[in-house]
């Protein structure tokens, strides 16, 4: 059985912790799916960011926590759901983690670290199941020696000794090696939290988040963001990010600039019941509910007012999660 716990019930371990991953859901459920959740630190009770994601694969899917050590130079990450492979350059930083139990993935101990932290303080949460339309999947499909979620936290929390290092890292790896999955990862270290989403094989997006806003996604690829790609500051992404699909003829624009979402995500109608049912619990549970003719906006959700000590937030999933077949065959979480 799984369980979440109320942000102030935590105990304080300092900005950009991931806990979505290690925490376990409250109900059963029969799910195929998951939620990612981030709260910044200005609408928390007591002043700390919180980010995770809640997996709800299963009723009982076995995890385990460890510690990875450190490995000298030459250290190579491998997948056992690709042909991806990378060769460290340097020495890799400890970090603890939790992941699938090798019963999983072939007896391989190396899984799917979705979450953990390593010794520099470079956290992440790992993953969040997206999905890309049909025309960017034609003119950039997905590669079968791509990162994907089996290696992600493994990589990032190995190599990373800021979460922005942790971005780029992950961005170069796409742009030379291609991605294995449309995903979303939250990384993060005491200054800055990043949500990091591979849009297609070769093109990804990253956005510094904000300490005023929260946000969940429930496995939906076209919710909406605003941002300013030119803005290094707040925003890294993929070299072709637009010029590929413009030159490809599938790219989408709102009020005249261009949409990452629209252009590279299913549409919003196209995401299952389960999905919305869990975005509107959320956003409730977010104190900032759904109205008729709301934007489907990932990032820039503000409640209406902030939690006090008495008034915690608590986000947990609909006991009715589902959500549709990954394109890739994958699973979905």
């Amino acid at each position: 059985m799984r369980k979440t716990r109320p942000v102030n019930a935590l105990k304080k371990l300092g900005i950009g912790l991931a806990f979505g991953a290690a925490t376990i859901m409250s109900m059963p459920t029969s799910a195929l799916a998951c939620t990612q959740m981030y709260m910044g630190k200005n609408l928390t009770a007591d002043g700390n960011t919180y980010y995770g994601r809640a997996e709800d694969f299963g009723p009982r899917y076995l995890k385990h926590f460890g510690i990875e050590p450190s490995h000298a130079p030459g250290y190579t990450y491998g997948s056992d759901e690709s042909d991806f492979s990378y060769r460290s350059t340097k020495t890799t930083y400890r970090y603890s983690y939790v992941r699938d139990h090798p019963s999983q993935w072939h007896g391989r101990y190396d899984a799917y670290s979705e979450a953990g932290i390593n010794e520099k303080g470079v956290s992440c949460s790992a993953t969040l199941t997206t999905n890309m339309n049909d025309k960017a999947a034609k003119a950039d499909p997905l590669t079968d020696t791509g990162i994907g979620e089996y290696s992600y936290g493994s990589v990032i929390l190995g190599e990373s000794a800021k979460a922005r290092e942790g971005v780029e890292l992950l961005g170069k790896i796409i742009d030379e090696q291609g991605a294995n999955g449309n995903d979303q990862i939250i990384i993060a270290d005491s200054n800055e939290t990043w949500l990091f989403a591979a849009l297609s094989g070769h093109q990804w997006i990253a956005m510094k988040l904000a300490d005023d806003v929260a946000s969940l996604n429930p496995n939906i690829g076209g919710l909406n963001y605003d941002v300013n790609l030119d803005d290094a500051e707040n925003c890294l992404h993929s070299e072709g990010i637009q010029t590929m699909p413009e030159k490809n003829g599938f790219a989408e624009y709102t009020d005249g600039k261009f949409d990452v979402a629209k252009t590279y995500g299913k549409s919003v109608a196209d995401s299952g019941v389960h999905q919305w049912t869990r975005y509107v619990q959320g956003r409730n549970y977010f104190m900032a509910p759904l109205t008729k003719g709301a934007d489907y906006d990932i990032v820039t959700v503000k409640p209406e007012k902030a939690p006090t000590k008495s008034e915690p937030w608590s986000a947990r999933s609909s006991p009715c999660s589902s959500s549709p077949a990954s394109p890739t065959g994958t699973h979905l979480r």
